[in-house]
């Protein structure tokens, strides 16, 4: 197979900063859809924010951000059982990898997409069935999906390659192969 692109996103500290500053336009964007969301629960509680709450929303917001990645490693060994999960945190970036592994852009693509799509389905389900408040709701999966800027960034690249070409994730990012 022949290599078309690399792309090194792990090393790359221009990218890291361009795609977190497009992290705040796309927090705006969720917050504006997942409130809408919301508007057929009338707002009656009052939020108080004291040390409490905002040490429930770090551990929380902590949390989907390791569910987040394990739900990357689930799918990894989904469409490569022989290959090797592994997870870490580099330039402010926590991450799942399974280095040397080749996926069809589609594979590559769920496996992209899965944690912000199941994320967003168990925090709307646990909305739509009162075990957390539309407050709750819109802020957890706004902070989620803004998060979810690289995976979104990789999708956009994905998406643009040739058809029949295949992805390799590495440590630092991904590689676009080509067997033409």
């Amino acid at each position: 197979m022949k290599l078309i692109k690399r792309v090194n996103l792990l090393d790359d500290k221009k990218l890291i900063m361009k795609l977190n500053i497009l992290t705040i336009p796309l927090l705006v964007i969720f917050f504006a859809l997942f409130t809408l969301l919301t508007l057929d629960r009338k707002l009656t509680e009052k939020v108080t924010i004291d040390l409490m709450y905002l040490v429930i929303a770090i551990l929380s917001m902590a949390g989907l951000i390791i569910v987040h990645e394990l739900i990357h490693g689930i799918f990894f060994k989904l469409f490569n059982k022989e290959g090797k999960v592994k997870f870490g945190f580099k330039n402010g970036l926590a991450y799942a990898t399974s280095p040397n592994s080749l996926y069809s852009r589609w594979q590559f693509l769920l496996i992209l997409l899965a944690p912000f799509v199941l994320i967003t389905l168990v925090l709307w389900l646990l909305y739509a069935y009162r075990e957390i408040s539309p407050y709750a709701f819109v802020w957890l999966a706004s902070f989620h999906g803004s998060a979810c800027i690289g995976d979104f960034y990789f999708c956009y690249l994905v998406t643009k390659a040739p058809a029949h070409s295949y992805v390799e994730d590495t440590e630092q990012g991904i590689n676009f192969y080509s067997n033409h």
